[in-house]
């Protein structure tokens, strides 16, 4: 329990600092949307395409489209519920599936998976952060513009998302890594060192500036209702989905266990500000974002229990 706890606080300390770090004004937010930005463009891609030139077989895609199958039936059957107690509006109740489903893998999830399991356990991480963000966010875009007709129309939001995640640095350092890979080049020298340098520094720098962006929690009590719903659907009906389809697929080890704990990171920011860019219903996503980033630490702490 010990090793557990010194392996956990620290990155959860990290989170609050940055969180204080904002709210007693030491950082302004200018400062924190550069760090944001340093992390999210240079750190945490040189620790993604590191992890797989590093590596001498790729993981298989089957537990990374069983967990976004996981997503998506999770987030259908939340938009269902959220019709019948939230109204017909197809934008809440996406949103509501959004926060449900979306969970923080890049600036939370990759951090304390590299702590956990090594660029071994990024690796199995990779193609779950491609599916999960390449997939969720953009669908969930389309059924926002579906009910509110904004920005053009379908076709032209699709053409932004499309061109959005061809220069989303994420997914470019993934394509990157698995072309580098399989043309089976050894990295130079001086290049290997800089992207050392970069990996090093993606785990602290993510979750300083995962807490700089932290929004404010509303304390209307609608809101904090469907905040908590929402949060328990992420953190313990999700994780329990993707174990047990994971378990009916005969899934063992590494895979699995990287799947449930990613499974159980809190809900990520981006869910929140496309909430705010396009809805009027930014306050539940934001109070769940907070909500359970701060109830995590107890979940990712009983997978992590399981794990050892």
């Amino acid at each position: 329990m010990l090793q557990l706890l010194s392996l956990i606080l620290p990155l959860f300390a990290l989170i609050l600092m940055g969180w204080l770090t904002v709210r007693l004004k030491l950082l302004d937010e200018a400062g924190a949307s550069g760090l944001s930005g340093f992390a999210y463009s240079a750190a945490l891609p040189a620790l993604l395409f590191s992890s797989i030139v590093q590596l001498r077989t790729l993981p298989t895609l089957t537990a990374s489209v069983a967990y976004l199958s996981c997503c998506i039936v999770l987030f259908g059957l939340t938009m269902a519920f959220g019709r019948l107690f939230l109204g017909p509006s197809l934008a809440r109740t996406t949103v509501l599936g959004l926060n449900a489903t979306y969970g923080n893998v890049i600036f939370l999830g990759t951090p304390i998976v590299s702590a956990v399991f090594g660029p071994k356990g990024v690796s199995l991480a990779l193609a779950i952060i491609g599916f999960h963000s390449g997939v969720l966010l953009p669908m969930a875009a389309l059924l926002i513009e579906l009910d509110t007709g904004r920005q053009g129309g379908i076709r032209a939001v699709a053409r932004r998302i499309g061109l959005n995640l061809l220069r989303n640095p994420i997914i470019l350092s993934i394509c990157a890594g698995l072309a580098w890979h399989g043309l089976g080049i050894p990295v130079p020298p001086p290049l290997h060192r800089l992207l050392s340098l970069l990996a090093q520094s993606a785990a602290p720098l993510a979750l300083f500036s995962l807490g700089c962006s932290l929004p404010p929690l509303n304390r209307d009590k609608q809101v904090i209702e469907e905040a908590v719903f929402a949060t328990a659907l992420k953190l313990v009906v999700l994780p329990l989905l993707v174990g047990v389809v994971y378990w009916q697929l005969g899934l063992s080890g590494m895979p699995v266990e990287v799947g449930v704990l990613i499974a159980a990171m809190p809900t990520g920011a981006n869910a929140f500000l496309l909430a705010r860019r396009t809805t009027a219903f930014a306050e539940a996503a934001a109070s769940t974002v907070v909500l359970a980033t701060a109830v995590s630490v107890f979940s990712i702490a009983a997978i992590l229990t399981w794990v050892a």
